[in-house]
């Protein structure tokens, strides 16, 4: 198991960062151990530009553009947004989204530029955009399946559930009041985790994915087992269909690349706690 990620690792612990990685600082300066490289446009392709915090929800989105990009169907570059430093509220950052959150896709439609916010919005775009790219299944019926995941894992477990684990304090004034708001939390993720457990097909313990092939579901599924992990939910000791799926998405060329541009682990250690939730504030995963 552990194999699978520390190598998509390797760039960032030991200076050489990979040769796809796409980060631009036009932010902050990033790590030295992250350090960007100069990226190769090709013209021929769509081009987007990614702003997004390592580890957060617009992983997901990230690993989707490493998709398109091995595919040849489009190219991409990368704005790292370090919410722990407040990167989130600065006017730099403001300007392109004034709501402070990630992930936001910048692109152009016939030259004008456009900007894109959510998660869900992001990707569907990308699916429009790229329909060839495999991103989804093509037939109504499972692609119905697959936003019907990835709608439940943004809504019910992110919005609802995990917000109450990462911000407490956004729902209670006081200690005891917000230690029971995370206590709801978890007992909500803990039902959640049995339910997606019980809706993976039992054969994936051997192979395969969510819906068969890779796709998006599989790329956000990843995104909440690493928090999961870090969150000490052990889903690897109580969930054996969700664990053999995600060390399957973590050897996936797409997301090891991904792993690797964000520099994160799975069972990466947690940031101190903020003290208080703003409306320009977004959870750090």
């Amino acid at each position: 198991m552990t194999a699978v990620y520390v190598a998509a690792h390797l760039g960032c612990e030991f200076g050489s960062q990979p040769a796809t990685a796409r980060v631009d600082s036009l932010l902050l300066p990033v790590s030295a151990h992250c350090a960007p490289v100069t990226l190769r446009r090709r013209t021929d392709m769509p081009h987007y530009r990614l702003y997004y915090a390592p580890g957060a929800c617009s992983l997901a989105v990230h690993i989707a553009l490493e998709v398109l990009q091995a595919g040849g169907h489009a190219d991409y570059a990368t704005t790292r947004v370090l919410l722990p430093a407040g990167d989130q509220r600065k006017p730099e950052f403001l300007a392109v989204n004034p709501r402070g959150h990630v992930p936001v896709l910048s692109y152009r439609v016939d030259g004008e530029a456009q900007t894109l916010t959510e998660s869900l919005a992001i990707l569907r775009l990308l699916v429009d955009r790229h329909p060839h790219a495999g991103l989804l299944p093509v037939a109504p019926t499972a692609a119905a399946r697959a936003w019907e995941w990835l709608s439940w894992l943004a809504t019910d477990v992110h919005a609802h559930a995990f917000m109450q684990v990462f911000y407490p304090a956004r729902y209670a004034a006081d200690a005891a009041a917000q230690a029971a708001v995370e206590d709801s939390g978890r007992a909500l993720l803990s039902r959640y985790w049995a339910d997606l457990e019980s809706r993976l097909p039992a054969d994936i313990l051997d192979n395969g994915y969510a819906l068969g092939a890779f796709s998006l579901v599989d790329a956000m599924l990843i995104v909440f087992y690493r928090w999961a992990v870090r969150y000490g939910f052990e889903p690897q000791q109580h969930y054996p269909r969700w664990t053999a799926l995600s060390m399957r998405t973590l050897a996936h060329d797409s997301v090891r690349r991904a792993f690797a541009d964000e520099c994160i682990r799975l069972d990466d250690p947690l940031p101190a706690r903020q003290p208080a939730f703003t409306a320009t504030q977004e959870h750090v995963a």
